[in-house]
């Protein structure tokens, strides 16, 4: 019995052994595991903090870590060139502000600490030239793991030369309505002031012309007064041209679906087309979305002057366009007479650039296309070879 009781226990004894020493190789692969984890996350993290670390100093615009008193404790070195500090030195970011700042400064700092995060703060501050410049500081709290606040974070970024494109870009548009409404004003001084003495120069030189011929049927008095007459018949062209290039953007007419097929027979309908000039429309018209009355301007100017120097026989014009992509359709005008010379192409577009002395040519028709384009966004061209023709490009949106 007792025999048998010690073969149990040695029996026992030997399987724990057995079990200590497999317990023991299994501990022991496990710690080299372990260890090999330890020393690919140490690994990892100084891999992480030398990404961090290049990071940090390649960062373009000035970061700064500061404690909770303002008392920077690290900055890149975007930070130090414009602060004018070392990355060792120490300094509190109120030394920095602009007198007339710091209260508002201080209420941010306040509202910052109460949410935790600031963005779009601006303020001016020296930087390390002593020179008196806008930033914009976009700010945050760093927590530590207990959730108590233990360091303030922000990128600046100098605003300066932002703010003063800005104010020149407002003073710009400011001198432009100014003017504008000097030019609104001299075509009302225009209309007023000129229409009328010219209306009572044509009806004087009228009557003279009357009285005269009565006297004497020389030829040379006769083509005198009509070269005044036309004169003063250019001159009314003119003032009336002025006026629609100074109101051309001044009247707004309720944007709507336009036909520009029936825009465009109104016009061949309204003008005056010798029997001698074939118009072609080789394909229907698009429906557009504008202002009608600016539309009609524009089409009409440019079917005039193509009608006008078509060839004095067999004169053409053709009205196309095509789609050049998905926002904008290309309408040609062209006609088939004596062109224009490349040295013209973009003087044509001129306000009172006119490249005959047609007595009806005021030189404000193109201009006034030009504007009418501009106010769509498109964009206008002429191509011409001399003897051949001239063709007027220009775009237009294609509605949404």
């Amino acid at each position: 019995m007792i025999t048998n009781n010690i073969e149990a226990l040695e029996k026992a004894l030997e399987r724990e052994k057995n079990a200590r020493i497999e317990a023991e190789k299994n501990l022991e692969e496990r710690s080299l595991e372990l260890q090999e984890a330890n020393q690919n996350l140490i690994k990892v993290i100084n891999e992480k903090d030398i990404q961090l670390e290049s990071l940090f100093k390649t960062i373009v615009d000035p970061y700064i870590l500061m404690d909770l008193y303002g008392n920077v404790v690290k900055m890149n070195d975007a930070a130090a060139d414009f602060f004018g500090y070392t990355s060792e030195e120490i300094f509190n970011v109120t030394s920095t502000l602009y007198p007339d700042d710091v209260d508002y400064a201080m209420q941010a700092y306040y509202e910052l600490l109460e949410k935790g995060i600031f963005k779009n703060f601006k303020a001016r501050v020296y930087n390390s030239k002593k020179e008196v410049r806008w930033i914009e500081i976009n700010s945050s709290i760093v927590f530590d793991e207990t959730g108590e606040a233990t360091f303030a974070q922000g990128v600046v970024r100098d605003i300066t030369e932002r703010l003063n494109d800005q104010k020149e870009r407002e003073q710009l548009l400011k001198n432009l309505r100014k003017s504008n409404q000097e030019l609104n004003d001299f075509a009302h001084v225009v209309s007023h002031d000129l229409k009328a003495p010219l209306r009572s120069m044509n009806a004087l030189v009228s009557w003279l012309q009357e009285d005269c011929l009565e006297l004497t049927e020389d030829e040379n008095i006769k083509e005198n007064f009509q070269l005044l007459l036309k004169k003063i018949d250019k001159m009314d062209h003119l003032i009336n041209g002025i006026l629609k290039y100074a109101s051309i953007d001044k009247i707004e007419h309720p944007k709507k679906e336009i036909d520009l097929n029936e825009v465009v027979e109104i016009i061949l309908d309204t003008i005056h087309v010798p029997e001698h000039v074939k118009v072609n429309i080789p394909k229907k018209l698009p429906i557009a979305k504008g202002d009608k009355f600016r539309l009609h301007q524009l089409f009409q100017n440019l079917i005039s002057n193509a009608v006008k120097y078509a060839k004095a026989e067999n004169g053409e014009v053709t009205i196309s366009y095509d789609t050049i992509d998905e926002n904008f359709w290309e309408f040609q005008i062209s006609d088939n007479g004596k062109g224009i010379p490349e040295k013209y192409h973009k003087k044509v577009f001129g306000i009172f650039e006119t490249l005959d002395d047609h007595h009806n040519s005021t030189g404000i028709g193109l201009s006034i296309v030009k504007k009418i384009v501009d106010l769509f966004d498109g964009t206008i061209w002429v191509s011409s070879i001399e003897g051949e023709g001239a063709t007027f490009h220009f775009t237009l949106p294609i509605p949404n």
